[in-house]
């Protein structure tokens, strides 16, 4: 097997376990909203970031798998990011 091909083969497994991952990650937030309080701004940005830069690899790679499945996670990490920033910023307000 050609290694470009292995490594896309790889990819997709992984991709499809991050999504599994990603729900049991929105279970437990649908069940308890308080659990996204927990999350640092600076780490979801970061996260954020590198996951659209994976989506980038995806593209350019040509793996549909991982491109298709990784649009949910970078829509999490966005969200994610998005309410922890917005925490802190009440939480600074307050002060």
């Amino acid at each position: 097997m050609e290694t470009l091909a292995f490594a896309n083969l790889i990819l997709d497994i992984a991709s499809i376990g991050n999504f599994v991952a990603l729900l049991w990650m929105l279970r437990a937030i649908i069940k308890n909203r308080n659990y996204l309080r927990g999350f640092s701004v600076v780490g979801s940005f970061l996260t954020f970031i590198s996951i659209v830069g994976f989506e980038f690899a995806y593209y350019l790679l040509g793996n549909v798998v991982g491109f298709a499945f990784g649009w949910a996670t970078v829509a999490f990490w966005f969200i994610a990011f998005v309410y922890s920033l917005r925490q802190k910023l009440q939480s600074l307000k307050k002060q």
